[in-house]
């Protein structure tokens, strides 16, 4: 490595161009990013779940919802009803919609004769009060539609818009944009009574806002990580020189990281968004390390500019290096977890920090000679004052710190003991998060329409059940069969209070049997014969049975409408009706739960999964590397003790404050041992160094605080606050992250500082 540092050193411009021509295209990637949010996304693609959502798609077609809400002091108007009428026929005709249901489009079926023909609940003509009135009677009597389209009071009602499966997420957003837009012009126009107030919501509406604020929040993030870098990394420096040498490696950081992202195919989402400026603060760490090191040797006038730059390389590659390793492998070890943007951002944040150790390495060494003339300009002013006889303030603060962490170390190890404790005791009440819509900040107009849409008609998130028939005998060809989906159709909807409505093939039957016999209320009930089953089934709407069973009458499904809640309600929800058809359905047949809010459930299991396994790869391997680094077992086990303190009071602050563990903050373990491990790496490495030259274990630690104490602080502060930046984000999920991994990164330097030097001077662990 010092060869290849002499090469660098010699042959600068050399390397400064090979730089420029390698971040030239990568330049031109970072420019073409985007930005995706999607449930596909966050699942492998051959995870077993997710095929056969999208089977189930293929057979039935797409049950994301649209949905477009108002609510008037009455609905059945017939100024209301054109709005309606108007919405539902502008939504129609738009390019990429599959199906709209409303009022307008509402069809009833009618018995004529021996078949059956279906009318529009609102007629094709002009409407009388009269008319007007029938409607609405039949409306609200109708139970199909109540809580799906109109509300029972008749004052709400929805216009519900079936898309086609969009993967463009820009396209979406423009389809979804047009009809918010066309729906809002055709409300505003509207004369008499109260204005028409559109409430939008859906899972496509709340796809498109998180896609929304994740672009946001990716272009507010970066610049103020760069200023705050800046300011940080000046007031330690003190040079603007060597401050604006560190911002451009930085940026080359950047841009190699996000344009190798993108040249992989990779898209931006609420996970990864968190990568630019996480790898900022990472990368600065290095730098700060380098150039304070070759500041200090030019400040004590050791030798000529060239060798300074040298010699500081040369003293710091090694634990920067190491440190950037146990990095890479806190987010490489997401690799082993079952969410794929999880995965990606291990993936690429582990390249990331690997490329800025290869920049920091490269890069600023090249730079520091590039610009040596400059730079020794702003050196002349302070090498005097450095050549003086008078300490450094912060060397000798920190000197005392270090007599006192060892004169009081069994009071800190006993303080740090009972912290643990208590922080093991938060572990075990961790509740976790998969809610997209529970990650859209309070004040989210998107958000704000749901809750509206739930109080005033229902839930918006389709939930799936599909029950299938092990053999012919009990098909859905079957009064039996018919009978079976409706029990348990009944029966959930009475017990699950999340779900506002349902349908399903009884329900259409009932409602054909209804009308075969002179629309009488008594006969809306299934067919007890099984040859009326199958006449239904020769004029029932093909287009509506193929949306509700399967070709061969063997599968039924029954689709529930159902509020958004935590995962804890989902999960409840969830167990009660396992139990329920382990009970009920009997050994004739055999049911799926599917659909989004499934998949949604599904992601907790994947939560816990990555967790565990990405957790203990990253501990097993940086227990390895930091063997290496101490060469002692007893050193290293200290050396880990400290690192997972900060894990242990941050997990255990999530689970006292009922903070849960989501897609973003399922990351703070291993993140926060990939980081925290750093410092460590630093102060063990020259802890080592000072007792391999004869110091004994306390004064070696006292002599490890002036050697790194200053670069260990400085860049726990600067992770603090590029990690904390992310609270000024939109979405929950990476605010929590922000906060608590910035969090983390002070316990990590309370751990470094205090209780590592504590613990050294309390078991002695041999330097070899």
């Amino acid at each position: 490595m010092n060869s290849i540092i002499d090469f660098i050193i010699k042959r600068y411009r050399f390397c400064l161009v090979i730089i420029l021509l390698i971040s030239v295209p990568l330049g031109y990637y970072t420019l073409e990013h985007r930005f995706f949010n999607h449930i596909d996304i966050f699942f492998n693609q051959d995870d077993p779940d997710l095929l056969y959502y999208k089977r189930f798609q293929e057979r039935y077609g797409n049950e994301e919802l649209a949905v477009i809400v108002f609510r008037q002091k009455n609905i059945f108007t017939a100024e209301n009803i054109d709005i309606i009428r108007r919405m539902s026929d502008s939504a129609k005709n738009t390019a990429g919609i599959q199906r709209v249901y409303s009022l307008s489009l509402h069809e009833k079926a009618v018995g004529k004769d021996d078949t059956i023909t279906y009318e529009k609940l609102i007629p094709e003509k002009n409407l009388s009060e009269k008319d007007i009135e029938t409607i609405r009677k039949k409306a609200l009597a109708d139970d199909i539609i109540v809580d799906s389209l109109v509300s029972p009071d008749g004052r709400t009602t929805a216009i519900l818009i079936e898309l086609e499966p969009i993967k463009d997420n820009e396209k979406k957003r423009a389809i979804l944009i047009d009809i918010m837009s066309r729906s809002r012009s055709i409300a505003a126009e509207k004369k008499e009574g109260e204005r028409v107030d559109l409430k939008f919501a859906g899972v496509p509406y709340v796809e498109v806002e998180m896609n929304y604020l994740s672009q946001k929040d990716f272009f507010t993030f970066i610049p103020i990580v760069f200023t705050i870098i800046f300011l940080i990394v000046f007031v330690l420096l003190r040079e603007i020189s060597l401050t604006i040498l560190c911002q451009m490696n930085l940026f080359l950081c950047l841009i190699w990281a996000i344009g190798f992202f993108v040249l992989c195919g990779e898209t931006f989402n609420m996970a990864t968004i968190v990568m630019g400026p996480v790898i900022l603060a990472i990368s600065v760490a290095d730098s700060i390390h380098i150039l304070s090191h070759f500041r200090k040797i030019r400040m004590n006038a050791a030798g000529s500019h060239v060798s300074a730059v040298g010699i500081a390389t040369k003293s710091i590659w090694l634990p920067c290096l190491l440190t950037s390793l146990t990095t890479g492998v806190g987010f490489f070890s997401f690799i082993t977890g079952s969410i794929r943007p999880v995965k990606i951002l291990g993936i690429f944040t582990a390249s990331g920090v690997m490329f800025a150790f290869v920049l920091t390495i490269t890069f600023l060494p090249s730079a520091l000679l590039l610009f040596h003339k400059i730079i020794e300009r702003d050196e002349k002013a302070k090498i005097p004052e450095a050549t003086s006889n008078r300490k450094d303030i912060s060397g000798l603060l920190l000197e005392k710190f270090g007599n006192a962490t060892i004169a009081y170390r069994k009071i800190i190890m006993l303080i740090m003991a009972v912290v643990f404790a208590l922080s093991l005791v938060g572990l075990t009440k961790i509740q976790f998060e998969t809610n997209f819509m529970n990650y859209l900040p309070d004040n989210s107009e998107i958000r704000k329409d749901i809750n509206f849409i739930e109080e005033n008609m229902g839930g918006t998130i389709p939930f799936v059940m599909l029950i299938h028939a092990t053999d012919e005998n009990h098909s859905f060809n079957t009064a039996a069969g018919l009978s079976v989906v409706e029990t348990v159709q009944n029966d959930l909807m009475k017990k699950i209070g999340q779900f506002s409505t349902s349908f399903s093939l009884a329900d259409y039957f009932k409602e054909m049997n209804q009308a075969f016999n002179n629309g009488n209320k008594k006969y809306f009930a299934i067919p007890e014969k099984d040859r009326d089953i199958a006449d239904y089934y020769e004029i029932g709407d093909p287009d509506v049975l193929g949306r509700l069973v399967s070709a061969d009458r063997m599968e039924a499904r029954i689709s529930f409408q159902s509020k958004w809640d935590s995962n804890e309600t989902a999960n409840d929800i969830y167990l009660f009706i396992v139990d329920y058809m382990k009970k009920n359905l009997g050994d004739n047949y055999t049911y799926k739960i599917t659909g989004l809010s499934s998949l949604y459930l599904d992601m907790e299991y994947n939560l816990k999964q990555s967790q565990r396994n990405s957790f203990t790869l990253a501990f097993i391997i940086i227990f390895a590397m930091m063997y290496l680094v101490c060469r002692n077992l007893k050193l290293t086990v200290i050396s880990m003790t400290v690192n997972l303190f900060p894990i242990a009071l941050t997990m255990g602050i999530m689970g006292w404050f009922k903070i849960p563990l989501d897609i973003s903050t399922v990351m703070i373990a291993s993140v926060t041992i990939g980081i925290a491990v750093d410092d460590t790496i630093h102060f063990v490495t020259w802890y080592r160094r000072n007792r391999k030259h004869g110091m004994d274990v306390n004064p070696a630690i006292v002599h490890t605080y002036r050697d790194v104490g200053k670069p260990i602080v400085i860049t726990s502060v600067v992770l603090f606050l590029g990690f904390f930046i992310l609270v000024l984000g939109a979405i929950k999920p990476t605010r929590a992250f922000g906060l608590l991994t910035a969090l983390a990164m002070i316990f990590a330097l309370a751990g470094d500082i205090i209780l590592l030097p504590a613990l050294i001077s309390i078991f002695k662990p041999r330097v070899d």
